[in-house]
């Protein structure tokens, strides 16, 4: 019987332990959040303020989180100390214009009511501001993704633009060249057509044979075509020049040229007479 009272009494302190603990919980996690216009009635509590802020005022000694355009009522303050864990720059751009909740106890400063914070679990966004920020976040990766992709077409319109531009280019060059190829060759076979035969090379081995020395030496200037050619033969190659004028060459490097009369004015590797 005894032991019996022993394991009631027993049961009773651990169930009262963990009715305590549950308390406990159930009262800490029950934060008492207030609107941040009500925080001068809570002075000297610790609280939960809720409000959007309207702005942030930085000095070398504190950034002042401002709930009301004057300043003249509740602010979250940030002592120059915190200021390596708040950064100034990044209060502005974490919380101007968000709601967010402040966390500390309240104090009166020049007839006003502060916070202190300390460290950046002293301010939190709101859920329903987290949630705003995350969307705005997509939203403006999105657009960022859909100006890159579009900047990312509009360069390759250009590059396909550019490319067909220079095979164009490509193409034409190719045409003038072309031109100036058969303009080339066609300039080329006229001059050919119209240019004189060369004279035959002045050396040894001619298939005419020699004429012989004495009658070389018989050739004089004024002779007709018909003397010289009974005296020494005829000539291997035949030049005409404009106005009648003829040379006729022969081994050896020897030329005579008749004028147009057909008697001879120059000789040339003749022997004298």
């Amino acid at each position: 019987m005894r032991f019996g009272r022993v394991k009631r009494r027993a049961r009773l302190f651990w169930l009262g332990c963990a009715l305590s603990i549950v308390g406990t919980i159930t009262v800490a996690s029950a934060e008492t959040v207030i609107p941040w216009d009500e925080a001068e009635k809570h002075v000297g509590e610790e609280v939960v303020v809720e409000g959007r802020i309207l702005g942030v005022r930085c000095s070398q000694l504190s950034c002042l989180l401002a709930f009301d355009p004057t300043l003249s009522r509740f602010t979250a303050v940030v002592q120059a100390e915190s200021f390596k864990d708040l950064p100034p720059e990044k209060l502005e751009q974490l919380y101007s214009g968000k709601q967010v909740r402040i966390r500390g106890k309240v104090v009166e400063n020049e007839r006003k009511p502060e916070i202190v914070l300390h460290s950046p679990s002293d301010v939190t966004l709101t859920a329903g501001e987290r949630r705003r920020d995350r969307q705005e976040k997509e939203t403006r990766r999105a657009q960022a993704e859909a100006e890159t992709l579009e900047r990312l077409a509009t360069v390759l319109d250009r590059l396909a633009d550019v490319t067909e531009r220079m095979a164009a280019a490509e193409d034409r060059m190719e045409a003038v060249l072309a031109q100036l190829e058969q303009r080339e060759t066609a300039l080329a076979l006229a001059q050919a057509s119209q240019a004189p035969p060369p004279p035959p090379p002045a050396s040894y081995g001619e298939p005419q044979p020699r004429p012989a020395y004495e009658a070389l030496r018989t050739v004089k200037r004024g002779m007709s075509r018909n003397e010289v050619q009974r005296l020494i033969g005829d000539p291997s190659f035949v030049e005409s020049s404009g106005g009648g004028w003829t040379t006729w060459y022969y081994g050896y490097g020897r030329s005579i040229s008749f004028d147009a009369r057909g008697r001879a004015t120059a000789l040339v590797g003749f022997p004298p007479p």
